[in-house]
């Protein structure tokens, strides 16, 4: 009803357009005006306008947006506080692809309401894509200075969701340019993939950028952070030949060290490990105290001092008892 008795109250229109006068002011006032829309996703989408100016000093002035479909007229924004000052979000529950949006917006004050040009809009023409992220390159072949040198660009979308279950399909393009040469500009469009290789650079400092649009929109997203590509020079035959010759010297001269630490191996064990000398009794032969040879024994240790052999002049007999039998 509150939408029924604002249109009652809106004031003439000439031309498709309200033509207002500041009476305090004497100067025009500016009518609110929708100036973008964007969807990023076709699941859901947003609306930003440009308030009423020119008001007296303090006037107070209120903005409503109102839409209507095919289905249903007259309907107010959903969402006022998602996307910040003046602006409308229409959230997935709210947004249906193939419909027809017209939008309006009333700036309501004191004295009068003020109603901006209709603003009508298809979902499906107001994609407009996030900004391709982790822009980076690496040179991809080893040809000669003469032929130019080869680098894979690459890049990802910050919102993979947004494209995989189909709803969107991304086309990129990429311009890269000398660094000294602001203008000249060139460029690979259009490119399915998140990668181009480009070829035949020569040695020099390039930037590179990239954008991404839906396949059936007009809207670019913005350009990705500028890339600082560099392309270095690639070392002369006789240059390589001599770098090749060093590498084979240094790894010949690395086995011969190894192959002589191997051979060294017992030596170096020995000197830091000497053998353990085995106990021995000095002027005693071992193999005589293996062959038990008791005379020969007493025989070397009579050398020693006060060494007396055993005595075994006497046989010790045990005197055995005989019983008589029955």
């Amino acid at each position: 009803e509150m939408l029924w008795l604002l249109f009652f109250l809106l004031p003439p229109v000439s031309n498709g357009s309200i033509v207002a006068k500041n009476i305090a002011t004497g100067g025009p006032t500016v009518m609110p005006h929708i100036y973008f829309c964007r969807s990023p996703n076709m699941e859901d989408f947003t609306c930003w306008w440009h308030p009423l100016s020119n008001l007296t000093d303090g006037e107070q002035v209120t903005h409503i947006l109102t839409y209507s479909t095919e289905q249903e007229p007259n309907l107010e924004c959903p969402d006022y506080v998602t996307a910040g000052p003046n602006s409308c979000h229409f959230d997935s529950s709210h947004t249906s692809i193939w419909t027809v949006y017209c939008l309006t917006v009333i700036a309501i004050t004191t004295h009068r309401n003020y109603t901006s040009q209709q603003h009508c809009l298809d979902v499906a023409e107001i994609v407009q894509t996030e900004i391709p992220v982790n822009v980076t390159y690496n040179l991809t072949n080893a040809g000669s200075d003469e032929m130019g040198q080869n680098a894979l660009i690459s890049w990802t979308y910050p919102v993979p969701g947004h494209v995989q279950y189909g709803w969107i399909t991304l086309v990129y393009e990429l311009q890269y340019r000398h660094v000294t040469e602001s203008d000249n500009w060139k460029v690979k469009y259009p490119l399915r993939e998140p990668q181009v290789e480009l070829l035949g650079l020569s040695v020099d400092d390039y930037v590179v950028r990239v954008r991404c649009r839906a396949q059936h929109s007009k809207l670019w997203s913005d350009w990705s952070t500028t890339l600082v590509m560099s392309i270095p020079p690639k070392p002369s035959a006789g240059k390589l030949l001599v770098l090749i010759l060093e590498t084979g010297v240094g790894v010949l001269a690395l086995l011969v060290i190894a192959f002589s630490l191997v051979l060294q191996t017992k030596r170096i064990k020995e000197f830091f490990l000497p053998a353990i000398p085995k106990s021995q009794i000095i002027g005693i032969d071992p193999v005589l105290l293996k062959k038990g040879n008791l005379d020969e024994i007493n025989c070397q240790f009579s050398n020693f001092h006060s060494y007396r052999p055993p005595s075994s002049s006497e046989d010790v007999w045990d005197h055995v008892k005989t019983i008589p039998r029955g």
